[in-house]
């Protein structure tokens, strides 16, 4: 499975928001990150948009365990100041476990959309692989910051 461009297994709805600043054009922003093993993989990723008209999230994730379990879930929740998006995704096997989650967060009146994506390998008997991928995004542009193997 590729990280970058892997296909949602599960997918949080778009949540509207009332209140957006009315100079807002469009702004979008958000992250994706996922870890493979041997037998196990994990990806997850998020995404805010704030138009003049409100605000909306939506993610996702996918998770594949060869002999072993796998499971993902996606939420949202909003109130009248901020959208927020949550997936998890989860694969393990008797010797791996792969996770990955993803937090994405629109605040409309700040005009910022936060989102951050932590994915983490481990296989028995070594140490864990870790990666975090973390952007803000405002009307001037994003600003990437990244943890851990590339």
């Amino acid at each position: 499975m590729n990280a970058q461009g892997f296909h949602a297994a599960a997918i949080a709805s778009a949540l509207l928001l009332a209140a957006a600043p009315a100079a807002i054009a469009q702004t979008t922003g958000g992250s994706q990150g996922g870890v493979d093993g041997r037998n196990v993989s994990a990806a997850t990723y998020g995404a805010g948009t704030i138009t003049q008209n409100g605000a909306g999230v939506s993610g996702g994730g996918e998770a594949e365990a060869v002999d072993g379990t796998a499971t993902t879930r996606s939420d949202a929740k909003l109130n009248n100041r901020r959208a927020m998006q949550r997936s998890t995704a989860d694969a393990r096997t008797e010797d791996e476990r792969a996770t990955s989650r993803t937090r994405t967060m629109v605040k409309p009146n700040q005009e910022t959309i936060r989102s951050t994506t932590t994915s983490r390998y481990k296989e028995r008997g070594a140490p864990p692989v870790r990666e975090s991928v973390r952007t803000v995004t405002t009307p001037e542009g994003t600003t990437t910051r990244t943890k851990g193997p590339k």
